[in-house]
């Protein structure tokens, strides 16, 4: 990803304006990007100045009961035990904000069959967009594709190269309806990733064909 898109992804961010999956995106990369902690940092602090700015508005006297009661009344039961499936020890060392929400989705559900070497867990947020934790064996592939519609990819732990670059932890891939490719694990770590997706993807060659039967 260029990086005016990564900037104009981190404004918005600070300012608030970032939908759920991105804004995970993004302080994920925070986290392990230097360069991107120090301009989200940056960007916070303007942001926290313009809001200084602003002229307070008066709030309901009962505006916080009203709130904790439906946060109260949208949390989950609590699970003896914890999410317990496959790649437990693996998910624990992801980065605390991707790490959270994968235990969150484990409550509910189990990782998907993406093909040989590919589980995806989705992530439900409160979002429009499609956000995915992706887990790539080493030297495994996803099946070749394009994208409906929007498609940001960070790399978590390992890296892949997709035929057009190649990507490591920190990075954030950008893919759409103009790109095909096919995402590859390089040998040696596991790849995590964190998607976060606009549309479906849309496969090519056999794969393409039988997606297109299966939706008719």
């Amino acid at each position: 990803m260029s990086g005016a898109a990564r900037d104009h992804f981190i404004d918005a961010y600070a300012s608030g304006a970032l939908g759920a999956g991105l804004s995970l995106l993004v302080e994920t990369q925070a986290l392990i990007a230097p360069d991107v902690g120090a301009r989200v940092r940056a960007a916070e602090t303007v942001a926290g100045v313009f809001l200084e700015l602003e002229t307070p508005a008066a709030l309901h006297e009962e505006a916080l009961a009203h709130v904790l009661a439906r946060i109260e009344a949208s949390a989950p039961a609590p699970e003896s035990g914890g999410p317990a499936r496959a790649f437990m020890a693996e998910v624990t060392r992801l980065p605390a904000p991707v790490r959270a929400a994968a235990f969150e989705a484990l409550r509910a559900r189990d990782w998907a069959f993406g093909g040989p070497g590919l589980r995806i867990l989705e992530l439900k947020l409160a979002d429009e967009a499609r956000v995915e934790l992706i887990r790539i064996e080493p030297g495994f592939a996803a099946p070749r594709h394009t994208h409906a519609g929007e498609e940001y990819t960070l790399v978590l732990t390992g890296a892949y190269h997709d035929g057009i670059a190649r990507y490591g932890v920190g990075d954030i891939a950008r893919a759409g309806p103009d790109i095909v490719h096919r995402p590859r694990a390089e040998e040696g770590e596991v790849c995590y990733n964190l998607a976060v997706s606009e549309g479906p993807l849309l496969f090519t060659g056999l794969m393409g064909v039988a997606q297109k039967l299966w939706l008719t």
